[in-house]
């Protein structure tokens, strides 16, 4: 019989494990804890800088965070994968 690798195997009370869409690393959701968190991060930061700049379009707002070399690693990545789904 094939021994089942632990990412292969259901988490406690049922549930299967998920994969990152972005890294590919397990989380309880379709984005790591890391991705979460920094999803989370830029999405609060879009109407601070839509006051801050006058109005900034969602698009134009995830362009530059992913250009901007004070962005961090993660956060650069889930602005393009946004930039993607939208």
């Amino acid at each position: 019989m094939e021994a089942l690798r632990e990412h292969e195997l259901p988490r406690k009370g049922g549930r299967e494990a998920m994969k990152c869409r972005i890294c590919g690393l397990e989380g309880e959701s379709d984005l790591c804890p890391r991705h979460l968190r920094a999803k989370a991060a830029v999405e609060a930061a879009y109407p601070r800088w839509v006051r801050a700049y006058g109005g900034m379009d969602r698009k134009v707002y995830l362009d530059n965070v992913k250009r901007n070399p004070q962005t961090g690693q993660w956060a650069r990545e889930i602005a393009g994968f946004l930039e993607g789904i939208e």
